[in-house]
């Protein structure tokens, strides 16, 4: 079962995807694909930041994004997962939180993220995919 992280639901929005991104998305039983309330959340935030200099464009993307919370499992950041969230931040204040919000989800539900940012979830302890350059599973 898997985590997709942003960058690998961001991707699925451009014109031109990455091929083998797309590939490793068809290959994957529907049932096994997550995503964190994080990316979500995070997507979000990039289309208030469109919505400043085009409300159009804005529109649209929250449209997708619509899609996108029907179409894959969303796993809530619960109480459980911030708390596994404050384990994995103890001490790495250099850590992004989104991502640590992510590992932290990944972990408490036994999920491997998926991501072309491999480095941002070394020591979190979680199982890590690229689709971008990994053979199928």
């Amino acid at each position: 079962m898997y985590l997709l992280d942003t960058n690998v639901v961001s991707e699925l929005r451009k014109p031109k995807p990455h091929g083998a991104v797309l590939q490793w998305i068809h290959d994957a039983a529907d049932a096994d694909l997550h995503i964190s309330a994080v990316t979500i959340g995070e997507i979000q935030a990039g289309i208030e930041l469109t919505r400043e200099q085009d409300t159009e464009k804005a529109a649209e993307l929250e449209q997708w994004l619509e899609l996108v919370a029907g179409s894959y499992n969303v796993v809530p950041m619960d109480a459980a997962a911030f708390r596994a969230w404050a384990r994995l931040m103890h001490r790495a204040s250099d850590t992004l939180y989104e991502d640590a919000m992510i590992a932290a989800t990944a972990k408490l539900h036994k999920l491997t993220v998926v991501t072309r940012n491999v480095a941002d979830f070394k020591g979190f302890g979680v199982s890590v995919l690229n689709p971008f350059v990994a053979a199928r599973r």
